[in-house]
């Protein structure tokens, strides 16, 4: 059980750092969400239970975001038009368990109000806003702003981890973070090295550092202020929650429509994407029966 729960949660990582993908939707998928939110907003309640969970789920997170941010370095820059047509698929193949999730405790036409709000939110994120990947070394000045600046990318980020069908490289990319963000975790890896590293290697590891402490703790505040008002929306407002979750993820499908042409690497995608549709269709039918 734990290592099934660790594995899943190297995908919520995984997830959190692709673009147009929430963390907190994969954690709804794999059936790990609603435990995530209540260990954190009632930590004290049962700490050393809690702590056990959340260390296990938080370490298999950072591993699939170390681990993947190189890998999707190399297939965005390499085979985007693929990559993102398999994501496509993936993510529409969520949307019927989804929907029965939603309507667990029936349906209202009052759910569609929420549902319509974040459609509209998210289909503006993705048609309005700047989502070129751009990565690319960001000039390292550490002061109180700069600090303040981090944390609140930080902030930004665990709202991906925690709030279903928000993606947090989205947010990133529409204020210009995505790029240095994807690098400096991409780069952490040379830690390792540190023995054999020369003196630029060294200080480009010191720089990724001190950027991703800030971000690290705003990680933290983030999903602890995030985890109390989806407890609360959850215990209270359970189907409207979830419809207005079904708005972003389903308004964030055009975040993946890929840049192609009538090619070979179009042909190829579309074939992905049937793939990883189906791989989804059957993955989210067996969870959500």
């Amino acid at each position: 059980m734990s290592l099934s729960i660790f594995f899943k949660s190297i995908f919520i990582g995984i997830g959190a750092i692709l673009p147009g993908i929430s963390g907190g939707a994969l954690a709804i998928i794999f059936g790990l969400y609603e435990k995530i939110i209540s260990s954190i907003s009632n930590f004290f309640k049962n700490p050393k239970q809690n702590f056990a969970f959340l260390s296990l789920v938080g370490s298999g997170v950072c591993i699939g975001v170390i681990l993947f941010s190189n890998i999707q370095k190399i297939l965005l820059s390499k085979y985007e038009t693929a990559t993102l047509f398999t994501l496509l698929g993936l993510l529409i193949g969520t949307l019927p368990s989804l929907f029965k999730t939603a309507n667990n405790n029936g349906f209202s036409k009052k759910y569609l109000i929420p549902f319509f709000i974040t459609l509209l939110t998210a289909f503006c994120f993705s048609f309005f806003g700047n989502n070129d990947v751009i990565l690319a070394e960001k000039s390292i000045d550490m002061n109180f702003i700069f600090f303040i600046y981090l944390f609140i990318i930080g902030i930004i980020m665990s709202a991906s981890l925690v709030i279903p069908g928000i993606s947090g490289t989205v947010l990133l990319m529409l204020i210009g973070a995505y790029g240095f963000i994807l690098t400096a975790i991409a780069d952490i890896k040379n830690i390792f090295l540190l023995p054999f590293a020369s003196d630029s290697m060294m200080d480009g590891v010191i720089k990724n550092i001190m950027v991703l402490i800030p971000i690290g703790i705003g990680v933290l505040v983030g999903a602890v202020i995030f985890s109390k008002l989806m407890d609360y929306l959850l215990k209270k407002h359970y189907s409207l929650t979830y419809y207005a979750v079904l708005g972003f993820i389903i308004g964030s499908i055009p975040e993946l429509l890929p840049k192609f042409s009538i090619d070979l690497s179009f042909f190829i995608g579309v074939l992905l994407f049937f793939i990883g549709l189906i791989i989804s269709l059957k993955f989210n039918g067996k969870y959500s029966s």
